[in-house]
């Protein structure tokens, strides 16, 4: 063992595969998490559908009340982790003041385009050419008891709203460069338009301030995914791959907008069912 090796060896980690597809590939994915984790002793376990209607955030705080790590890191099913992930969490949760940690996401061009431009939208601004803390949300770890600390009763884990929580109680979010993640795998659930418009409204109704800006920033959502998602598709190759996109972006960002708009002016509904 390394000198490095063994340092890090210190954090007691639990990595959860995420079931986003299925028990095939959540189990698929737990078995490649065990044979990549750099750190000695890691717990790997599995975030299955407790029933069908579980949204994700809850799945997530399922999954981090059951972990016996300090330190938990959740990887949906659609993501790899790049080689040397586990000895970059050791080093950055050696600061005790840091509270979660992800790192730059790519997006397979294999996929085909509407998958592509889910994950133009999803984490083209984690692609490593924007400044940024907020975790990406198909990889990020965390420290397990400061999280549920700031989660309210049957609250589930959403990862912007827990970093801004945690940010305001002075700890750090983190992205480094060893946590890599890739995203690889269709998600027919993600890339559909009634979930683009339930995740908009979801975000709409938790606007806190004024109704009439918060329409107005629900208008404005629309340029500004889609000018960030093509931003990021035309950073990642040539103008034959990303001109497929454009069509699914706009559709997918413009979704977004109107169940933004529609959360600001009626509230949640039963949207949350389409977080799954």
């Amino acid at each position: 063992m390394t000198g490095r090796d063994h340092q890090a060896g210190a954090l007691h980690l639990t990595a959860v595969a995420v079931e986003l597809l299925g028990p095939a590939t959540v189990a698929d994915l737990a078995a490649r998490l065990g044979a990549s984790v750099a750190i000695p002793g890691t717990d790997i376990a599995r975030a299955h559908r407790a029933d069908p209607e579980e949204t994700l955030p809850l799945r997530r705080r399922r999954a981090i009340e059951a972990a016996a790590g300090a330190v938990v890191c959740l990887v949906e099913d659609t993501t790899r982790l790049a080689p040397g992930w586990g000895g970059a969490l050791g080093d950055a949760f050696r600061d005790p003041a840091v509270a979660i940690v992800s790192g730059t996401v790519t997006v397979d061009v294999a996929l085909p385009a509407r998958f592509r431009a889910l994950g133009r939208l999803e984490y083209g601004r984690f692609d490593g050419t924007q400044p940024g803390q907020d975790p990406a949300g198909n990889a990020f770890a965390l420290r397990k008891d400061s999280v549920l600390g700031c989660l309210g009763a049957g609250e589930g884990v959403i990862e912007h709203e827990v970093a801004r929580r945690l940010s305001a109680r002075g700890m750090r979010i983190l992205r480094v460069a060893g946590v890599q993640a890739h995203y690889w795998c269709p998600d027919n659930h993600g890339a559909a338009l009634t979930t683009r418009f339930g995740h908009g409204r979801i975000y709409g109704a938790g606007r806190a301030g004024n109704r009439l800006a918060g329409l107005c920033r629900a208008v404005l959502a629309l340029p500004v995914l889609s000018a960030r998602a093509l931003r990021a598709a035309r950073a990642a190759g040539p103008a034959r791959q990303w001109l497929a996109e454009v069509p699914w972006i706009l559709a997918m960002s413009a979704a977004w907008c109107a169940g933004e708009i529609t959360g600001q002016i009626l509230g949640p509904g039963a949207s949350e069912r389409s977080w799954r």
